[in-house]
């Protein structure tokens, strides 16, 4: 077994089996299920494969259609990105399919579920790169090679002294606009989306996480920190109170976002102190460990189910 077999089999080992068997049907197999690393998009500049792979997979804003293509849901429902839909072979093969790409990530917008964008998976070994993969590699980042982790990934810029295998995920932004590139794994207007909400024009990190306390973004980060190991029963209480404070904060402030139908200036300034304030308490509670949950999202999340509607 290659190097490269092997981790994309890692990746797909991190999927339950339950998916496996629902989404062995030989229609959703592409004919050559060897994992390589040829792609079939080699060369294409990245912003022609961005355009070919919106028109293409247009027929996914029904999620039936990729359900039953083979599609299936891996892990949580990240803030800032949405559901992760798997197709397995699409991934085994180790292509850039425009047509059928490894990912698709889907959000609850407007009571229905709302495709939102694609992901491509590549992998390299030891210092070799992806010279001919468009986009590499500032557009693509770095996982462990578990699709759980997806969000804790690094960006761009391999560091080429390791010789294992590396797994690589380039993430584009087909449905959704995202103000922080269409590219950016992140995307901080998906929180304000949920609740029907333009994002402010200038939408940062902070305010885009802050704001997701309202739509589900507590639970999640309560989860990811259980699941670090940093909360725990001694410092749980405490943990939760600078986390439900930090929520009711918010739910303030779009309770009078929703009401004036816009995020004006003063808003976003006070999401994002609230942000910065949850990040003082939290480090108070859990040390210096709790910094990176407060970055990208984290990996681990595995059990957050939706997001919830504003409500004090």
């Amino acid at each position: 077994m290659t190097g490269v077999t092997r981790a994309l089999v890692a990746i797909a080992l991190s999927m339950p089996a339950i998916l496996w068997a629902q989404a062995g049907t030989d229609h959703s197999r592409p004919a050559d299920q060897a994992a390589h690393s040829s792609t079939v998009a080699v060369g294409v500049p990245l912003d022609s494969l961005a355009e070919q792979t919106a028109r293409l997979t247009a027929r996914f804003e029904d999620r039936r259609v990729a359900i039953a293509d083979g599609y299936r849901r891996l892990g949580t429902d990240f803030p800032g990105m949405g559901e992760h839909w798997l197709h397995p072979w699409a991934l085994l093969s180790g292509r850039i399919d425009p047509a059928r790409p490894a990912l698709l990530t889907y959000a609850n917008l407007d009571g229905r579920p709302t495709l939102l964008g694609v992901g491509f998976v590549v992998t390299t070994r030891g210092d070799s790169v992806a010279t001919s993969t468009p986009g590499w590699p500032d557009a693509w980042h770095e996982h462990s090679g578990l699709f759980a982790d997806e969000s804790g990934a690094r960006p761009g810029n391999p560091n080429t002294a390791g010789t294992g295998t590396r797994v690589w995920v380039l993430h584009i932004w087909t449905r959704l606009a995202n103000p922080g590139g269409r590219y950016a794994p992140d995307n901080w207007s998906l929180p304000f989306a949920r609740v029907s909400l333009a994002a402010p024009g200038l939408v940062d990190a902070e305010v885009g996480r802050a704001f997701s306390l309202a739509v589900g973004g507590d639970e999640y980060l309560r989860v990811v920190l259980t699941d670090a190991g940093l909360r725990v029963e001694a410092n749980a209480v405490t943990t939760d109170a600078a986390i439900t404070a930090a929520r009711g904060e918010v739910v303030r402030i779009a309770t009078r976002v929703r009401a004036a139908r816009q995020v004006r200036a003063d808003d976003a300034d006070a999401l994002r102190a609230t942000w910065r304030s949850l990040g003082e308490g939290l480090r108070a509670a859990l040390g210096p460990g709790v910094e990176p949950f407060l970055g990208s999202p984290a990996p681990g999340a595995l059990r957050l189910r939706g997001a919830k509607p504003i409500e004090p």
